[in-house]
């Protein structure tokens, strides 16, 4: 009986790590760059798979001792033939912003559903525009896109690290 259950850890428990990564989680990005010599930072999570290359999300921002979380700002991702990434549309104390990440393109797919894609990409080069007026050229920075698990495969993988790690300490004890 106790070999059954080891046996049936194992596979709950390989089953909780295959799945934990696999499509149906979120990516999270991190785009790095600066323009006139500031540096900054966004962060913010989108669906591993989206209907659209137009999505709305929450963004944060970090720029030196600046740190603001932005609801409702819109990600627009773009193919190579348009300078690839995406675009970081917001607005921020009346004025609206758009921050063009110039790069690879970083989903696949010809037409919905489109898979993001994960990895690290250099920023090729972008724009900083303020009410529509590009104000700086952005220079450098990466884009780093990360699969983020499910919290249920999670919770699948822990139940088998624990049954696991239970029944070895049983047997250590028989």
């Amino acid at each position: 009986m106790r070999k059954v259950f080891l046996i049936l850890a194992i596979v709950v428990l390989l089953g909780g790590a295959s799945s934990a990564f696999a499509d149906g989680g979120n990516v999270n990005y991190t785009a790095t760059s600066s323009a006139d010599g500031q540096s900054f930072t966004f962060t913010f999570s989108e669906p591993s798979t989206i209907t659209s290359l137009v999505t709305t999300t929450t963004v944060d921002l970090s720029a030196g001792s600046l740190n603001v979380v932005l609801p409702g700002s819109e990600v627009q991702f773009f193919d190579a033939a348009e300078s690839g990434l995406f675009n970081v549309d917001f607005t921020l104390g009346g004025d609206s912003y758009e921050v063009e990440f110039f790069g690879a393109q970083i989903y696949s797919g010809l037409g919905s559903p489109y898979t993001l894609l994960t990895g690290a990409w250099p920023v090729t080069g972008g724009e900083f525009v303020v009410d529509g007026e590009e104000v700086a050229c952005l220079s450098g920075g990466s884009v780093n896109a990360v699969a983020a698990p499910e919290p249920a495969s999670l919770a699948m993988l822990g139940f088998g690290l624990f049954a696991v790690g239970a029944l070895r300490k049983k047997a250590r004890l028989a």
